[in-house]
């Protein structure tokens, strides 16, 4: 699970309407603020999420290496950075080597991760594959969510410089392969719902799995 950091962004992303009225998320230019709901940047592009806890979303770009295998009919421009509605894009951080309750710099922002990206129909829909969302959860290629601590600024190449890590021992990929399944020891369910640094919606089902057994 060794990462060298700091691991260079490479995009930051956020949603803008396109001629036909949809979103699509398009790459961003310049200084971004991040703040406890979202971002802004200097365009005047704003994403606001009620939850803090999915402020911001972070997607690996080596994931895109195995989709467009998987599906080659949609390996041009239909298989574009963002299609999984990510705002951070990077090369060396996946699923495998961050954990939840990692903490970051990122510019002068210090961001934290508090869970896994749950797909929906919408992957299903636009990677043209009913079965998609499982695949994505079964082989956690389905992203992560932050919480930002600190609100800041931020820019492509800054890197993200790992601050704390609370829970080693407990990568995202290990953590979703028991909440996307009925697995998981009851030791494993006590420690998830203990973490204070999980998004409360995690931390709840761990419980009750666990409560089930009793």
């Amino acid at each position: 699970m060794m990462t060298d950091f700091p691991v260079m962004l490479r995009s930051i992303l956020g949603n803008q309407r396109q001629a036909d009225g949809s979103q699509r998320k398009t790459a961003l230019s310049g200084r971004v603020f991040l703040n406890t709901h979202g971002l802004q940047a200097e365009n005047g592009i704003e994403e606001h999420f009620a939850d803090p806890d999915c402020a911001l979303m972070h997607y690996a770009r080596e994931h895109y290496d195995y989709w467009r295998e998987r599906y080659p009919a949609l390996a041009g421009q239909q298989l574009h950075i963002g299609l999984f509605g990510e705002n951070f894009s990077t090369r060396g951080m996946t699923e495998a080597n961050v954990c939840p309750g990692d903490v970051f710099r990122l510019g002068s922002a210090e961001i934290q991760i508090s869970w896994g990206r749950v797909a929906c129909q919408t992957m299903a829909e636009r990677l043209r594959d009913p079965h998609a969302p499982e695949l994505m959860h079964q082989q956690s290629r389905n992203g992560w969510f932050y919480r930002v601590l600190t609100p800041g600024e931020t820019g492509c190449s800054d890197g993200f410089v790992l601050l704390d890590r609370p829970a080693a021992g407990w990568p995202l990929s290990r953590v979703q392969a028991i909440v996307f399944s009925d697995g998981g020891t009851s030791e494993e369910l006590l420690a998830l719902s203990a973490m204070p640094f999980l998004a409360d919606g995690w931390r709840a089902l761990a419980l009750l799995r666990l409560q089930s057994r009793r």
